[in-house]
C-alpha cells in the first residue's frame, strides 16, 4: 500500500513537472545547479592571482583555497551544494544522494587540503591543523564521495522516465532518450576521473616523470566537474529539452508584453 502510495506521489510529481512550462521548483534550479559547476573551473582560471606568475593553472582546484580566489571557491561550493540539499527529487534514496553530495560539498569547501601542497605561498587563508579521518584528509574523502555522490545521481536516478523510452528501428529517439545517454556519458566520465585521480596519487612520482608539471589534476578534476554540470544543465533541459526551448518561450513573452 505504502509502495503503490509513493509510486502515485512520484507519477503525480512528474505530471505537473511535464504540465508546468517553466517548472522554476525544478528546472531552474537543476540549471542553476549545472551552470555553478560549469563556471568553477573557469572563475578560477580567469580570476586569479598568482605570486607564481609562470603558473596559469594550479595543480588542483583544492589549491585556488590558497589564492586570492580562495573565498570564491568556498562561496561556489557553499552555493552548489545549498542548491543541492534544496533539490528533493523524486525518491527518499535520491534525496538521500543529494543531501550527501551536499554535505560533502560543504565539506570540500570548509575542510581545506594540507598547506604543505599549496602551490601559492601568498594565500588568504591558512590552517594550524588539517581535519583528517582514518589517518586521511577530510577534504580528500569528501571530494571522493561527492563526485562519487552525483555519479550515482547521474547513472541511476536521472535517466529514470514515467513514460516508455522505446522506440522502433528506423525511428529517431526521442529527446528523453537521448538526455539518457548523456547522463550515462556524464556518470561515468565522473567515475573515471576519480579512479585515474587515485591512480595518479598512487603513482605520482612514475607518472609525474612523464607528465613534469602538467596539472593531472586539476585537468581530472575539470573534466568530472564539467560532466556534473553537463548532466544538471541536461536534467534542466539547457540541453536537449523537450519541445520548445524554455529561452525560446521566455523571449517570445518577453516581446509579447512589450
Amino acid at each position: 500500500m505504502n509502495k503503490e502510495r509513493k509510486r502515485s506521489h512520484t507519477e503525480e510529481d512528474k505530471r505537473k513537472e511535464s504540465e508546468n512550462k517553466l517548472v522554476l521548483s525544478y528546472m531552474t534550479l537543476r540549471n542553476l545547479i549545472g551552470f555553478s559547476g560549469l563556471l568553477l573551473p573557469v572563475v578560477l582560471i580567469l580570476f586569479t592571482k598568482s605570486n607564481y606568475h609562470s603558473i596559469f593553472i594550479l595543480p588542483t582546484i583544492s589549491e585556488y583555497y590558497y589564492t586570492n580566489n580562495g573565498d570564491i571557491l568556498v562561496v561556489i561550493l557553499s552555493v552548489l551544494s545549498v542548491f543541492l540539499i534544496t533539490y528533493n527529487g523524486y525518491t527518499m534514496m535520491e534525496k538521500f544522494w543529494m543531501v550527501l553530495a551536499a554535505v560533502c560539498g560543504i565539506g570540500v569547501a570548509f575542510c581545506p587540503m594540507s598547506i604543505e601542497y599549496a602551490a601559492d605561498p601568498g594565500s588568504l587563508h591558512t590552517t594550524l591543523e588539517v581535519p583528517k579521518m582514518f589517518g586521511r584528509e577530510l577534504h580528500m574523502i569528501f571530494a571522493s564521495l561527492f563526485f562519487i555522490s552525483i555519479s550515482i545521481i547521474s547513472l541511476h536516478y536521472f535517466p529514470k522516465s514515467n513514460k516508455p523510452l522505446t522506440h522502433n528501428p528506423g525511428e529517431k529517439r526521442s529527446p528523453k532518450e537521448k538526455r539518457n545517454i548523456v547522463f550515462k556519458i556524464c556518470g561515468i566520465v565522473m567515475l573515471l576521473c576519480v579512479a585515474l585521480i587515485g591512480i595518479y596519487f598512487i603513482w605520482i612520482e612514475e607518472i609525474k616523470k612523464v607528465t613534469g608539471e602538467l596539472p593531472v589534476i586539476f585537468i581530472f578534476e575539470s573534466f568530472a566537474v564539467w560532466a556534473f554540470a553537463v548532466a544538471w544543465l541536461t536534467k534542466g533541459q539547457t540541453i536537449l529539452p523537450d519541445g520548445e526551448h524554455y529561452i525560446y518561450g521566455a523571449i517570445r513573452d518577453i516581446k509579447k508584453s512589450l
